[in-house]
This record gives C-alpha cells, sequence and structure tokens, in this order.
C-alpha cells in the first residue's frame, strides 16, 4: 500500500550524440621498443616515448617520427600505435594466423574501437604508405572498420619531380575517396618527414580548433616544416601554379606562402576521375564519416529494441536536434532526417530491418575566389566637378 506523494523517472525521449576522437590517428610502424602487434593508446610525449622509445633513426624507427611530429611539434594527441615485427611492408600489412588466433599488422585495426572505445578516424604508415600494397590494405580498412565505421587514410607519393607524381598515382592504384596523396617529402631543421606525418598533425589541430568536428578543409593552415624535399633529398620550392596543378590531380603538397608553409589541396584521390562532392572534397568526406559514426554509436542501444513508433520517433527527433545544433553552430548548411515509407516496405519490417534517410549538406571549402577589377569610367566626373567648384 502506497499512501502519500510519490514521484518516478521515465527514459529521456532525446538522445545527446557525443563527439570527440573525430581524427583519431591509428599509426603501424616500427619502434625501438614496446608490445609488437597490441594497439596501445597514448595522450602525450612522455607516455609514448615511455613505450616505443625515442630514436633519431626514423627509417628503422618509424614510430619515432610520428611521436615527435604528432605530439611536439604540433601539440595533438590522443593517438594509437601499433608496432609490428618486421621493417617490411609484408609485416605492417599483417594479417590473421588461424593456428595462433593472433593478428597483426593493419588487421589490429579491427580492434581500436573495441579496445578504447573509439573509432580510428585516420590511417598511416609513414615509410610505407608509398607502397600500393600498403596504401591497398590502409584503404580496405579504412572502408570499412570493425564492420561498420568509414574513415580516412594518408599516402605518401614518390618521385623528384612535381610532374612525375600524377602518373606515379596512377600507377599505384591511389585513387580512393578514402585516400590523401601527400607529396613531397617536408623539413624542420635537418629532420626531413614524410608529409603523411605533418598532415596528420595538421588535420588534428585544425579538428581541435573546430569543436572537433571535421567541417573545415586542413588545406591553406600552417605546417611546422621550413622547406620541402624531393625523394633525393634536394630541396624544392613549388610555385603556385605548380602546387595547383598537384592539387587538380588529386594530391597534397605544400607551399611556402604567406604567413610561412601551408598545407594546400582540398581533394582525395579520388579526383579528378570522380568529382562527386562527397567523395571529392576532403572535409566533405570526413563530415559524412563523421556523422555516419556519431549515427551509429549513438543508436546502438536501440538496436533489438522492439520496432514501435515511439522507437522511430525517438531516433528521428534526437537526430534532428543533433543536426540542427550542427547547422546553429555552421557546421553543415543543413541536414534532417527520415524514417520514409518507400524505404521500409513490410517485408523489410517484418524482418527487423529499419532504414532511417540522412540528409546532410556540409559546407565545401571556398578553393576558387575571384574578384573582378573593372575600370570604371564615370568616376572622371570628378575632375570637372572639381573645375565647376
Amino acid at each position: 500500500m502506497n499512501h502519500g506523494i510519490y514521484i518516478s523517472e521515465i527514459e529521456t525521449g532525446i538522445i545527446s550524440p557525443s563527439e570527440g576522437y573525430c581524427g583519431l590517428p591509428v599509426v603501424i610502424g616500427t619502434s625501438a621498443k614496446g608490445p609488437v602487434n597490441e594497439p596501445v593508446l597514448v595522450h602525450k610525449y612522455a607516455d609514448a616515448v615511455e613505450t616505443f622509445g625515442d630514436s633519431d633513426n626514423w627509417d628503422a624507427h618509424t614510430l619515432s617520427e610520428f611521436i615527435y611530429s604528432q605530439f611536439v611539434l604540433y601539440g595533438q594527441g590522443p593517438a594509437v600505435m601499433i608496432r609490428v615485427a618486421e621493417n617490411a611492408p609484408s609485416s605492417v600489412i599483417g594479417g590473421y594466423n588461424t593456428k595462433t588466433g593472433e593478428y597483426t599488422g593493419l588487421e589490429l585495426v579491427h580492434h581500436v574501437y573495441h579496445k578504447f572505445g573509439h573509432a580510428p578516424g585516420i590511417l598511416l604508415a609513414p615509410g610505407f604508405s608509398h607502397n600500393s600494397e600498403v596504401a591497398a590494405a590502409m584503404t580496405a580498412k579504412a572502408e570499412s572498420v570493425s564492420g561498420v565505421f568509414k574513415c580516412i587514410c594518408l599516402c605518401d607519393a614518390q618521385g623528384d619531380k612535381y610532374t612525375d607524381i600524377p602518373s606515379w598515382k596512377r600507377n599505384n592504384n591511389i585513387t580512393s575517396k578514402r585516400q590523401l596523396l601527400c607529396w613531397p617529402k617536408v623539413r624542420l631543421n635537418d629532420r626531413t618527414y614524410h608529409m603523411s606525418t605533418h598532415l596528420c598533425g595538421v588535420i588534428n589541430r585544425t579538428d581541435s580548433s573546430h569543436g572537433d568536428v571535421p567541417y573545415k578543409t586542413p588545406s591553406n593552415e600552417s605546417m611546422q616544416i621550413d622547406s620541402c624535399v624531393n625523394d633525393s633529398g634536394k630541396e624544392i620550392y613549388l610555385t603556385l601554379e605548380e602546387a595547383n596543378y598537384l592539387n587538380g590531380q588529386g594530391i597534397v603538397t605544400a607551399i611556402n606562402w604567406s604567413g610561412g608553409w601551408r598545407a594546400w589541396g582540398n581533394r582525395t584521390a579520388i579526383y579528378p576521375s570522380v568529382t562527386d562532392v562527397k567523395d571529392s572534397f576532403i572535409p566533405v568526406r570526413r563530415m559524412f564519416d563523421f556523422i555516419g559514426g556519431i549515427f551509429i554509436n549513438e543508436f546502438w542501444q536501440k538496436a533489438d529494441q522492439p520496432i514501435t513508433v515511439r522507437l522511430v520517433r525517438e531516433i528521428v527527433n534526437s537526430f534532428n536536434l543533433y543536426l540542427n545544433g550542427l547547422t546553429a553552430r555552421e557546421m553543415i548548411l543543413g541536414g534532417h532526417i527520415e524514417f520514409r515509407e518507400d524505404e521500409n516496405d513490410y517485408a523489410a519490417l517484418i524482418d527487423g530491418k529499419m532504414t532511417f534517410h540522412l540528409y546532410i549538406t556540409p559546407p565545401v571549402p571556398a578553393e576558387s575566389i575571384e574578384g573582378v577589377l573593372e575600370y570604371d569610367p564615370s568616376n572622371l566626373d570628378v575632375l570637372f566637378d572639381a573645375v565647376r567648384g
């Protein structure tokens, strides 16, 4: 028997999506020490050095290059690092041992979300990503992380002349919407880096300064470098026309322009063969992956719940509220979600399948801004006005 006044609570009908870790780097390489074929989440430079060592021999210990660039030069964290057993592409690609049940190399990318609760946002393997097989394996993982998430991967091109890079790109099949192809190498003081290493730092820093939402392109953002070098080690300076030529072939580069050295290029490697805005522009591609990841994370808890009117309304109302928030912050120009009758027929619903249609419009970069100057002869009238008094 209850006698008096009581209260109770019900589950909130609106779910607030959580953000964060949108560009979580997962870097695969070699190091002087540390666990082999085990993803490790590191938040700061001291932790990374303690775990994987600090080597100046970046050819042999490729993770050291990333550690110094990411944590010291760009001040970005966290990152997931995977040390492989050998300094070879056959080791970075990795695989699955049916006898031992062990995963190695890039196959461990699928373990990142299950181990740390955050999906990879960027895959990179400096020193190895110029290898076409490694690039292909990275792209396959980026297309389907843990079976549901998607991300991008950073690849480095090889060559001494900028005119050779587009054909290198085609010959090595670097033509995916998930790939960002970088050239040339970059240098700071007496240290030479793969551009993919620095581009990762630029992307993470840009995301961090824009609410951890990847709607801003990394292009025209400053880089912590003082020169560019080709694979022979020769210092090179690209003119704007040369850099734009590479951009037009879907290649990200660097230019020394107003304010110093900057990343330069808005296009994924699928460009120019495919010009679809969601696949060819880097920030639009990343926003599609980002918003898709938010949808997966926030409504995973609703999987296996009864298909009811309340479930439909809860998903639609919650995600529309989230998209409205992105719109208000101008991170998208607009967006909404629908539960459409033509995409949810009786057969699908009876089989327990629901489809929600997301409409989103991330802003594209202002890649070209033109000012048209015209001589206006009407202003010559001031000469006559002056003598007329």
